[in-house]
C-alpha cells in the first residue's frame, strides 16, 4: 500500500455513480475494500453500509477526501462538516468551547495560557485559503454553538483585517486575541436570553447589552487595554449611539473598531431561528451603503476591497442549480456580481442568482 496520507471519510459520503481515481480502504486502512477505476453502484454502497453500518468510516487517499468534499453530489451540510474537519476549525471551535465552559476563569483567562490558541487562530490565517476560512465562518451554526462559532469567527476575521492592514505580527496577534474573547461576558447571560430562539423582549436587550461591561469586568487585569477594551467598546459608535458608554469618535480605540466590523459580519451571515442566514455578497453590500451606522468607514472600504478580492473567479452554485465562476463584484452593488456560466457572462439579478460561493474551485 502507497505511504500517501490516508484521511477517515463516512462511508455514508460515497454516491451511486463514483468512478474511484484511487483505491479505498477500510477504518484501519490495513484491507482494500475497492479498488482504483471501480464504479461504486448502490450495490456495493448497501453491502458497505450494512457491513460497518451508518457510523462507521472507511479510508481514502488525500486527493480524493478533498475530491469528494468539493463534489455537487454530496448535501452542503456534509461537505460543511467535512471541510471544517479538514481544516481544523472544528477542532479550534470546541477548544474555545470548553474554555467557555470553565467557570474558573482565573485558571485560562491570561495572554500567556491563551497563546497557544492565539497562535492556532493566527496560523490558519497564514496558511488557508481566505475563502476556505470565510467558508467555515459563512455557514449557519446550530444554536447550542453560537457562543463559540461566533467568538472563533470575530477572531479569524479580525485577524484577516489586520493582515490586510498590513499590522505588525504582534497586532495580528492582539487583535485575534480581541476577537476570541471579546463576547466573553456573554457567558454570564442567562441561556434563556443568550439562547433565545426569537427577538428579545426590551428587558431581556437591557441584559444582554450587558455583556460588553460582564467582559470589561472579567479581563480588566488579566489584559491589556487594546484587548479590553475592544471586548467593551465593538457595540460603540463613531456617531455616540452605540452602548454600553456611548463614545464616540476617538474614544473608540482601533481594535474596537476592526473587532465591530468582523462583530457585524458574523452576525449578518449567521443565522437563527427568527432570522435567515444572509450570503456574503449580500452583506458586503449592505455593509457599502452604510446599513450599520457609526462604523469606521475607511476600515469599512478595506474590509470590502479586499473581501472581493478574495472571492473574485471562485465557483458558485446560481439559482439555477449550475456552477458559474465570479468574474467581477462591484463595490457599490456587490450582490449582483457580474457572473461566467458556461458560454453565458452577465450580470445577476431577481432571478438568477448566487445561492452558495464554494470554498475551493
Amino acid at each position: 500500500m502507497s505511504t500517501r496520507e490516508l484521511r477517515s471519510l463516512p462511508a455514508e459520503y460515497l454516491w451511486d455513480g463514483l468512478v474511484l481515481n484511487e483505491d479505498i480502504f477500510n477504518h484501519t486502512g490495513t484491507v482494500l475494500l475497492l479498488p482504483k477505476g471501480e464504479t461504486i453502484t448502490r450495490d456495493k454502497l448497501n453491502k458497505l453500509m450494512g457491513f460497518y453500518g451508518e457510523d462507521k468510516n472507511i479510508m481514502v487517499y488525500e486527493e480524493t477526501y478533498l475530491e469528494i468534499m468539493n463534489d455537487e453530489h454530496l448535501p452542503i451540510e456534509a461537505r460543511q462538516k467535512l471541510m471544517e474537519n479538514h481544516v481544523g476549525y472544528t477542532r479550534l471551535q470546541q477548544n474555545i468551547g470548553a474554555l467557555f465552559d470553565r467557570t474558573d476563569y482565573d485558571s485560562w483567562l491570561s495572554t500567556e495560557k491563551m497563546a497557544p490558541m492565539i497562535r492556532e487562530v493566527a496560523g490558519k490565517i497564514r496558511d488557508l485559503d481566505p475563502v476556505t476560512i470565510l467558508s467555515c465562518i459563512n455557514f449557519p451554526r446550530p444554536m447550542d454553538e453560537g457562543l463559540q462559532r461566533h467568538s472563533l469567527n470575530v477572531a479569524l476575521l479580525n485577524g484577516m483585517q489586520a493582515e490586510w492592514l498590513e499590522l505588525p505580527p504582534d497586532d495580528v496577534n492582539t487583535l485575534v486575541l480581541a476577537g476570541l474573547l471579546h463576547d466573553i461576558g456573554k457567558t454570564m447571560i442567562p441561556e434563556e436570553i443568550l439562547n433565545a430562539p426569537r427577538k428579545l423582549t426590551d428587558e431581556e436587550l437591557k441584559i444582554m447589552r450587558n455583556h460588553p461591561i460582564y467582559s470589561d469586568e472579567l479581563l480588566t487585569g488579566k489584559f491589556d487595554d487594546y484587548v479590553r477594551l475592544a471586548a467593551r467598546h465593538h457595540h460603540e459608535k463613531l456617531n455616540g449611539t452605540g452602548y454600553p458608554d456611548g463614545i464616540a469618535d476617538e474614544e473608540i480605540g482601533i481594535c474596537a473598531r476592526i473587532t465591530s466590523i468582523s462583530d457585524i459580519y458574523d452576525a449578518m451571515v449567521s443565522a437563527r431561528s427568527y432570522k435567515g442566514a444572509r450570503l456574503p455578497l449580500d452583506v458586503f453590500d449592505m455593509l457599502y451603503q452604510e446599513k450599520f451606522d457609526g462604523l469606521d468607514r475607511s476600515l469599512v472600504i478595506s474590509f470590502l476591497k479586499n473581501m472581493r478580492a478574495r472571492y473574485t473567479n471562485r465557483q458558485v452554485v446560481m439559482s439555477n442549480g449550475r456552477r458559474g465562476e465570479i468574474l467581477y463584484i462591484p463595490l457599490n452593488d456587490a450582490d449582483h456580481p457580474i457572473i461566467r456560466q458556461g458560454d453565458d457572462i452577465r450580470q445577476t439579478d431577481d432571478e438568477w442568482y448566487c445561492k452558495e460561493i464554494l470554498a475551493a474551485n
